[in-house]
């Protein structure tokens, strides 16, 4: 279940929300930057593993951060935070998109439908664990049968494989900037740590398979979207896959459209749970107004958290472009990545008798080598979005950086 967790928060996001506008980017090297974007994603996943084997918590990044920088509340409080607002910006993404596709069958209000979409979700997601997770493994099976079936319609095309022999430019890296978001739920299985069995063997398992499954699929699919349609026309459309079907067999683009509708409904789902366990475990560990750590007392669920993250992705609704509030959930998420990669790299030297399960390999005598390059991949992919992400993403990282300093520094 936790794989289907982290497989369906990845391939969810990425493939059938903003595989379109990347490909406006990187164009025929499109598959370069999902593999550029993986091997990011896989030098913090390791990081991930070890931390969620040392600390099996809910509220990651809060808790990795408090136990490395004990003196300095505030830096865990401030990235515990951001990763919520990730969470809640993914889930607005995947909302919008879901609206996109669906205005292919019945034309509406995109941002009535996506925040019907959010809302019924957070519904879902408040009633419990189990029987959201039964709903994600579903949905995840069915997504995953609509990326089979677009790959192989592209290998039916005499030109799939063609853009392996493409030359890599400027907006291949611009691409993968773009496309780290598609990679984005892996951290949100440590997040379930508290409600998994065997959570230091399951945990590192579940991260590696499902970044595994979805590369695999996502280099596959991006050669068979290139192959069916250009670059440019993916880009300019509101239902990238469903475009490239089309071309081949109006049948088969509407069977994945109704696919893709399933997909972004699923990515939704878990980034509500996964946000709203962000909450819960800082609001329980006393870093956030404690209303917020309250749960049903039959479920066990955090309502509470869970009604704040749907706001807040309601309130991004009104950017209304995909490719820009997923590329706010990418720049607050990657501050969170570098983040994680420092504090296993600090709590080799400060706490390295602590136990861990599992160990991030390669090491020059206690240091780190792949968190290390982790930390450089990630600051890179700072520098690739536009104005607008840096102006919302960055004033919210800010204004809660300076909250927090502030609180902790003259409250406590």
């Amino acid at each position: 279940m936790l794989t289907f967790y982290g497989t369906g928060m990845i391939l969810g996001a990425g493939i059938y929300s903003i595989i379109g506008k990347a490909a406006g980017v990187a164009g025929e090297t499109l598959w370069m930057g999902f593999v550029l974007a993986s091997l990011a994603a896989l030098l913090t996943a390791f990081s991930y593993a070890e931390l969620s084997t040392m600390f099996p918590k809910a509220g990651a990044e809060y808790v990795y951060l408090s136990h490395t920088f004990k003196q300095k509340k505030w830096i865990a409080t401030t990235i515990g935070t951001a990763m919520a607002f990730s969470g809640a910006a993914t889930a607005a993404t995947v909302a919008l998109a879901f609206s996109g596709y669906l205005n292919q069958f019945i034309e509406g209000s995109g941002l009535l439908v996506a925040a019907a979409l959010l809302m019924v979700f957070t519904g879902v997601a408040i009633l419990g664990i189990r029987g959201s997770g039964w709903t994600n493994i579903v949905f995840t099976l069915i997504e995953i049968s609509g990326l089979l079936l677009i790959i192989y319609l592209g290998m039916k095309n005499e030109t799939f494989g063609k853009a392996l022999s493409a030359i890599p430019h400027q907006g291949t890296f611009a691409g993968a900037a773009l496309i780290i978001f598609s990679y984005f739920g892996f951290e949100n299985i440590v997040n379930l740590a508290e409600e998994a069995k065997e959570p230091h063997k399951k945990l590192p398992q579940a991260i590696f398979l499902s970044l595994g499954i979805s590369t695999l699929l996502y280099i596959l699919v991006s050669l068979a979207a290139v192959a069916l349609l250009s670059p440019e026309s993916l880009a300019q459309s509101e239902a990238p896959l469903m475009s490239a079907a089309q071309k081949t067999s109006s049948k088969i683009a509407s069977i994945l459209g109704g696919i893709a509708l399933f997909s972004t409904a699923n990515t939704a789902l878990i980034s509500l749970i996964g946000a709203s366990r962000v909450l819960y475990g800082m609001a329980s560990a006393k870093a956030l107004p404690q209303i917020m750590s309250r749960t049903l007392p039959q479920r066990k669920t955090p309502w509470i958290a869970s009604i704040v993250i749907l706001a807040a992705a309601l309130l991004l609704l009104p950017v209304a472009k995909v490719e820009t509030v997923a590329s706010i959930s990418s720049l607050t998420t990657i501050v969170a990545f570098i983040s994680v990669n420092i504090s296993l790299v600090v709590l080799r030297f400060t706490d390295e008798k602590k136990e861990r399960p599992f160990r991030v390999p390669l090491c020059l005598g206690k240091f780190p080598i792949l968190p290390f390059f982790g930390i450089l991949v990630s600051i890179a992919f700072l520098f690739q979005f536009n104005r607008l992400v840096y102006a919302i993403g960055g004033s919210f990282l800010l204004a809660t950086l300076l909250i927090f300093y502030i609180r902790d520094r003259f409250y406590r």
